[in-house]
Formats: structure tokens, sequence, C-alpha cells
């Protein structure tokens, strides 16, 4: 039996990434990944980050979208507002044009890849992961798009279950009522962690 393994808020920092999972030893075809969101903005290698997640959906990962991997998708696709747009470049998105640089048919293609693969949340006996958190006591197939990808909730989330989630950055891997906080801020100064949930051990570069 395999492990269940889960990380979130890569934020295109391809060399952590491959980092955290040398260290756990990942191995594709005895663990099962979870990767929570947010693998686009704010870090310089969106472009190289996403081509992984690819790679390793192909090889049986779980990909889950975040608030900024459908900002990403819905410029690439035409479907965002200029004040929005205005935002998401402030917030991350000249980092992704940028690692793209003149291959802005990738982006348009990875846009459209994450726009059919991403997932809401993923659930299994154990687990509840999303990319932001749920709203309490709301069936995950009534849960709307917008708590599952923005929502910042510390109280119990009442699903029978623990909801495992990024977007909020903390200090440490922490577990507040049934939440599990796995976002480590590695953008922001802290570090990336990808979470043994199985043996409960993180691994942080």
């Amino acid at each position: 039996m395999g492990r269940v393994l889960a990380m979130s808020d890569i934020h295109g920092q391809y060399i952590p990434f491959q980092q955290v999972l040398y260290d756990a030893k990942y191995d594709p075809k005895e663990d099962t990944l979870i990767l929570c969101g947010d693998y686009c903005d704010r870090g310089p290698q969106t472009k190289q980050v996403i081509e992984e997640v690819m790679s390793l959906v192909a090889k049986g990962a779980v990909a889950l979208k975040g608030n900024h991997d459908d900002w990403m998708i819905r410029y690439a696709l035409r479907e965002m507002e200029i004040d929005e747009e205005s935002s998401w470049l402030e917030q991350g998105g000249r980092e992704t044009l940028e690692s793209y640089e003149d291959e802005m048919d990738d982006l348009y293609w990875h846009a459209r890849w994450m726009d059919s693969n991403l997932k809401l949340y993923h659930e299994t006996d154990q687990f509840i992961f999303a990319h932001a958190g749920v709203l309490p006591g709301v069936s995950l197939e009534s849960q709307p798009p917008w708590a599952l990808l923005w929502r910042r909730y510390q109280g119990p989330c009442q699903l029978g279950k623990l909801v495992v989630h990024g977007h909020t950055p903390v200090k440490e891997v922490t577990q507040v009522f049934d939440q599990l906080f796995i976002d480590t801020g590695s953008v922001f100064g802290g570090k990336l962690s990808l979470v043994d949930l199985t043996n409960g051990i993180v691994y942080a570069a």
C-alpha cells in the first residue's frame, strides 16, 4: 500500500518542486500524489512547472485547480475582463508571461490542458482535497467553485473528513480543527512543503 502525498502553491518554483519529490522518493507506481493547485504566477518557471504537472498527471497524479490557475486559464482563453487582467498581472501574471517568453502558443495549449484536466476537489476515504477550502457543512457536490478556489476559513468544516488545502500561507503545515493547511508560503520567503499524510512526514525545500 503506497502513501498519500499532497502539495500546494508551487507558484512557478520548479527547482523546489523537483527537490521535494526527490526527497520524498515519490514513486508514481506506489504513491498517490495530489497537487492542490496554484502552479503558476509569482515564481520564475511557470512553464516548466506546468509541463511537470502534466507529466505527473499522465503517470497517475491528481491535479486540482487553484485561483491563480483559473486566472491564467481565463487570460489565455480570452475570458478575462480588462480590470481583472490588471489584478492578475500585478499578482504574479507578469512572471508567468515572462516564463513563456516567445512561446505563447505553449501558454495557450497549457491553459487548454488545465481547463480540461484540473479538478476542483478530490475525495478519498479519509481526506477531502481542495485548493482553498470549503463552505462548512455543505456537501462537496454543492460547493460553489469560488469557495474551493478562494475561501479562507479557520473553523470546523464538518464534512466528516480532514480537509487538506493550500491558498492560505502558514509558517508550518498546521491542522486547525478538521482542516490541514499545507501552503507554507514558499514565494513569500517560506518553503515548499510536500506532506506524507500516511506517515505524518513533511518534506520541505
